[in-house]
C-alpha cells in the first residue's frame, strides 16, 4: 500500500497501484502523485 495525493482535490488516497485502480474515490480524478516524506535522508556524495 502506498499513499498518493489527488492534484484535483488534494486528497489523500491509500492505494496498492498493482492491484487497485490508480483513480480518486473521492472526486474520481486520474492523476494522483505519490506522497513524499517529510524528511527524506541525505546521502553523502564522494
Amino acid at each position: 500500500m502506498s499513499e498518493f495525493v489527488c492534484v484535483n482535490c488534494e486528497a489523500e488516497v491509500e492505494l496498492d497501484p498493482i492491484h487497485e485502480k490508480v483513480i480518486c474515490p473521492k472526486c474520481s480524478h486520474r492523476v494522483l502523485f505519490k506522497k513524499r516524506p517529510e524528511n527524506p535522508s541525505k546521502v553523502e556524495a564522494i
